[in-house]
């Protein structure tokens, strides 16, 4: 005969059958498992989310991770026909954008990369000084021989240039300068991150409307 599941104590009410040590160990264990496997769950779920806001770029204090090898290039435009009124774009360096107005309504915004660390993009109110849709930086290039070989790579105004070297300035398209002292805002790799020389770049798209919707004397404002 079967030994019954439920025994009786001594003042008869029935009671359940006591887990043996083993018994014990095995349903702690599985608990534990259970529970791990929740948390990576969680954790799991929060980095989707985190992904999914920040287009696979995520942002923690203190903390920015991004892929070098990939650009942010995100913006609109929506300029409606016959609105006027002044120009002002605003930089927003700790955002990481540029935003656009005409008659104190916003029609436009660009994902940027401004000046990184020792190099850091100056703040203040500034105009267009001038435009040059093929402009070439005078400071930042590489340095190429009579075949176009590149023979340094990331060159920088003050390093010698070897024998048959001809300096080939980075390229600033869509460029309006800032500032004299070589502050421009162009098209370039984006990462919403500072990573620039100072001077302000904006994925080739945004740089174009930029240039193209912006006269000389325009009022730049970097915060």
């Amino acid at each position: 005969m079967q030994l019954a599941r439920i025994t009786a104590c001594a003042s008869g009410t029935p009671h359940a059958r006591q887990r043996t040590p083993n018994e014990r160990m095995k349903r702690s264990l599985t608990l534990l498992a259970t529970t791990l496997t929740l948390l990576l769950s969680i954790g799991c779920m929060q980095n989707d989310i985190t992904t999914t806001l920040t287009g696979g770029y995520m942002f923690r204090p203190n903390r920015i991770r991004i892929d070098p090898g990939k650009a942010v290039s995100y913006g609109y435009w929506d300029l409606p026909a016959g609105l006027e009124g002044e120009k002002v774009i605003v930089i927003d360096t700790e955002l990481q954008q540029a935003k656009y107005y005409v008659g104190g309504r916003q029609v436009g915004m660009s994902s940027i990369s401004s000046g990184k660390a020792g190099h850091i993009t100056p703040k203040g109110t500034f105009k267009v000084l001038s435009k040059d849709a093929d402009h070439r930086s005078s400071s930042y290039g590489s340095i190429v021989d009579a075949y176009g070989n590149t023979l340094i790579g990331n060159y920088e105004r003050g390093m010698e240039i070897p024998p048959g070297g001809v300096y080939e300035g980075a390229p600033m398209t869509n460029g309006m300068q800032l500032t004299t002292s070589g502050i421009w805002m162009h098209e370039g790799i984006v990462t919403s991150a500072p990573e620039s020389h100072g001077c302000i770049r904006l994925p080739a798209e945004m740089a174009k409307i930029f240039f193209d919707n912006t006269p000389v004397g325009t009022p730049v404002i970097i915060k």
